[in-house]
């Protein structure tokens, strides 16, 4: 399933979208503003979503904290010439994930080894065609936690040694995969008065239109949408898998005359709902959410119950290994995982990458200490079984009866 939180198509087949390219090694110029506005007590306090009113809430003090800063250095690698006319194909989604990447893991890793690095765009039509005809066109893709099975399955991708990724004990590794980064599907809410207590703290709160009125906006899909709607019907959060299609659908029906013509299938459009006050609650990326408060936009997020998800690194069978894995073994490096944190929000999957981070930066990432309890995580076993059968299922509901 593509989640969208990438502008570009996941699963698109087209061959214009992995012909891949040699990246320039220097630092690339990232659409998105390299700085991070912060307000004391404002947009910092809209991203935890919890707690009492500040006595300095509406003292909107500016503090421009400067993100972006590339790892000088990095334990165990300082050998500039160790791949020195050696090339590494790597890839992504694409968008400001993708940019992230760039400047702060495949960059680096270049100047610090030698290597050449030729970008691409994870595409799982190519991937398939090109393993089987033996001829891999990436030596590492990021690919979403859910097709890390399959891929096993049909032979395409292959398995990664035991010490790559030692230190990544945030997120659950995968057989054959190398977690990359963690990300939330959060409740988000248009901010009004900077209080937090606006803001529904539950799905059980979300679901009650009497209280918080509004129109709402969730993901046009089961993922996270069955989850959200499931702990609004009372079920609780360590009790959610496997998931009762049927009971969140029952559960959607009861909110959906509030979500006509908003259901969102990109990833940026419930912020720019919430920002153009189109929507007043949403489920959104948290780093969506977080992009909008560095742009001023009037929004917020809720950690509490939002869904914590990761994606992966694969190696596509046939591609070179010793190059690669050490690859892997930098991505998942403290210093590493916490410069991309910085730049474009995205959860660590090591603990000790926070040993590397501002403090400052904690409270907007999902796996920190005080934002993780709270994030309920992605059963990724249930979704590889059941993805196809709970969407058909929404998809029947949603279009046999879209305003009940």
């Amino acid at each position: 399933m593509s989640r969208l939180h990438q502008p570009s198509s996941r699963t698109s087949n087209s061959p214009s979208s992995s012909i891949p390219y040699e990246m320039n090694v220097q630092p690339a110029r990232l659409s998105r503003r390299r700085v991070l506005a912060l307000t004391a007590g404002g947009v910092l306090a809209a991203a935890t979503g919890c707690g009492g009113a500040s006595s300095d809430r509406q003292a909107l003090v500016p503090t421009v904290v400067q993100v972006g800063t590339p790892p000088a250095a990095v334990p165990g690698f300082d050998e500039p010439g160790r791949w020195a006319g050696r090339t590494l194909r790597v890839g992504a989604w694409g968008g400001e994930v993708q940019a992230a990447l760039q400047l702060m893991v495949w960059e680096p890793f270049a100047r610090l080894t030698g290597c050449v690095i030729q970008e691409v765009m994870t595409d799982y039509g190519a991937l398939d065609r090109t393993v089987q005809r033996g001829d891999p066109y990436a030596d590492a893709l990021v690919v979403d936690a859910m097709r890390v099975a399959p891929l096993a399955a049909q032979g395409a991708i292959q398995a990664i040694g035991a010490d790559v990724g030692a230190g990544v004990d945030l997120i659950t590794p995968l057989d054959r995969s190398v977690p990359a980064y963690a990300y939330g599907m959060v409740s988000a809410y248009r901010r009004e008065t900077g209080d937090p207590d606006e803001a529904p703290q539950s799905w059980e709160a979300w679901w009650d239109r009497e209280r918080f009125p509004g129109n709402r906006t969730l993901y046009k899909g089961a993922f996270g949408t069955f989850e959200f709607a499931l702990m609004a019907d009372g079920v609780a959060p360590d009790k959610l898998y496997p998931l009762d299609s049927e009971r969140a659908i029952e559960s959607l029906k009861r909110i959906s005359g509030k979500i006509v013509n908003r259901w969102w299938e990109s990833g940026v459009q419930p912020v720019t709902w919430l920002s153009r006050g189109q929507a007043d609650f949403g489920s959104a990326w948290h780093y969506r959410v977080l992009a909008g408060l560095a742009d001023g936009e009037p929004v917020g997020l809720v950690w509490d119950q939002g869904l914590l998800v990761a994606d992966h690194w694969v190696v596509p069978t046939g591609a070179a290994t010793d190059l690669t894995m050490d690859f892997l073994r930098f991505a998942t490096a403290p210093e590493v995982q916490a410069a991309l944190a910085q730049q474009v929000g995205l959860g660590p999957v090591t603990s000790s990458a926070f040993d590397h981070l501002d403090p400052l930066f904690e409270p907007t990432l999902p796996t920190a200490p005080e934002n993780l309890p709270k994030l309920v995580r992605q059963d990724v076993a249930w979704w590889t079984a059941n993805n196809v059968e709970a969407n058909q299922r929404f998809n029947a509901w949603l279009l046999g009866n879209p305003d009940d």
